[in-house]
């Protein structure tokens, strides 16, 4: 038994043997590889250069932009618009808000399409202003061939660079503040908005028995306030029901009144409505809505809404001295 084991332990150990010192077998042939069927294309050498067109927005870009605006510490990305590439430039100008007016606030877009005399890049070109400066502001003014250029792409609509036109979409009209005044002796009016007891929007305080005039200052992005249809006015002392208050007519004066609101942005004012103040108990709050539609809306705009937080609804209001 014992040898049968000693047996079987060396045929083992010699198989064994015979396995590890068997040489390994390496295949050093290339496999084929498939054929790529774009390896035989062979492009034409007779290709013309594509052409910018000088009147597109691209070429506008390549050729005026990128040459006279985008300089370093110019529109390098530092500030806007940008001119480092097609996209940023379109993205910045077309329908993008003015960030620096002059001082009449004539501009609300850089680009306005189909607009050139509203846009204010193109008053920017332009312009003989020594305070603004014309741009390129360290540079001789563009030759008239490229304000040409930027002019008739404008009032083509700024098409971005597939042919594309920008559009907002149509916003109701907004509110940017209102100014209330009284007569005054010998002066025209006194402006008594701004007496609100410490906090911009706390009830102004009138006088009793006295007439008072409120302007409203209202915006729209695609209409003129001359434009503004069913203009309305409410007062209510409940800052959240209106319900039982009746619809009372807004003055409209085709002529602009320019005051500053309460954020000292200059702007016009064109409706007005006078009250006599005896008509409300001297020390409650007396709340004011104003309506108005333009005429992309069907209904009008209720001005400020219910939905408004409620130091909105107390900015507009004010409260008769006991």
């Amino acid at each position: 038994m014992k040898n049968v084991f000693f047996l079987i332990a060396f045929l083992s150990a010699a198989m064994l043997f015979t396995i590890s010192c068997k040489k390994e077998y390496v295949d050093g042939t290339t496999p084929d590889l498939p054929t790529n069927p774009y390896s035989a294309i062979k492009y034409p050498t007779n290709i013309s250069a594509v052409t910018i067109d000088s009147n597109s927005f691209v070429g506008i870009h390549k050729y005026i932009f990128v040459a006279k605006c985008a300089m370093p510490g110019c529109h390098d990305g530092a500030f806007e618009p940008d001119f480092r590439t097609v996209q940023s430039a379109y993205n910045t100008l077309v329908l993008q808000p003015v960030k620096k007016n002059n001082t009449a606030q004539s501009f609300v877009y850089r680009v306005k399409p189909y607009d050139a005399t509203l846009s204010w890049l193109h008053e920017r070109i332009l312009t003989n202003d020594s305070v603004l400066g014309r741009m390129p502001l360290y540079d001789n003014m563009l030759a008239a061939s490229q304000i040409q250029k930027i002019t008739n792409w404008i009032n083509a609509g700024a098409p971005d660079v597939f042919g594309n036109v920008a559009g907002l979409p149509n916003a109701p009209p907004q509110t940017f503040g209102i100014v209330a005044t009284i007569p005054n002796g010998l002066n025209p009016s006194y402006r008594i908005d701004t007496i609100r007891n410490g906090s911009p929007f706390m009830p102004f305080l009138v006088p009793n028995n006295t007439l008072l005039t409120i302007w409203f200052g209202l915006y729209d992005d695609t209409e003129t306030p001359a434009q503004f249809t069913f203009n309305k006015i409410k007062f209510s002392t409940n800052p959240t029901d209106f319900s039982m208050a009746n619809y009372q007519n807004l003055n409209f004066n085709s002529t602009a009144v320019w005051l500053d609101n309460l954020f000292g942005t200059h702007k016009p004012y064109f409706y007005s409505f006078t009250i006599n103040t005896n008509q409300f108990t001297a020390g409650t709050p007396v709340y004011m809505r104003i309506y108005t539609k333009d005429s992309q809306h069907s209904s009008p705009t209720e001005i400020p809404s219910s939905g408004l937080d409620f130091y909105l609804q107390s900015y507009f209001s004010f409260v008769v001295a006991p």
